[in-house]
């Protein structure tokens, strides 16, 4: 009977902390309004930054988080992973590893990278993508 009782506050608990995260991040949508990718890709130098990279990076990101009202969420490269999104490691790998794979980007080696161990925002996952070397194909 413990044990149930128990479960069952867990899982109440865990509802309540994800209804208020939903809320926190419909907050933070509907404040910033419309999803713009222009005012997204003017935060980075884009004529140094592959811009295939940052228009994947702004898709994949969105693509983990929930839309609200059906419309996505509007990411900034300011936005940081754990405080702003609460996303886990896994996954902030998942995304990384889904845009090397449509890019080309080679994901072996990362610990050369200069980024390596500082993908903290939208913008540290991008300038590690594209300090990442390219695949060659034949």
């Amino acid at each position: 009977m413990e044990i149930a009782i128990i479960i069952t506050a867990s899982v109440i608990l865990i509802l309540v902390l994800m209804i208020y995260d939903h809320r926190r991040m419909k907050k933070i949508a509907f404040d910033r309004g419309e999803a713009d990718i222009c005012k997204y890709a003017r935060s980075f130098d884009y004529r140094k930054i592959d811009t295939k990279i940052m228009r994947e990076v702004w898709s994949e990101v969105q693509a983990c988080l929930a839309k609200y009202d059906g419309k996505p969420f509007p990411v900034k490269s300011s936005d940081l992973f754990k405080e702003t999104y609460h996303l886990d490691a896994d996954d902030l790998d998942d995304a990384y590893l889904a845009v090397a794979n449509r890019l080309g980007i080679n994901t072996e080696n990362p610990e050369k990278n200069p980024y390596w161990n500082n993908v903290t925002s939208v913008k540290n996952l991008v300038l590690f993508l594209h300090n990442q070397p390219k695949l060659h194909t034949t």
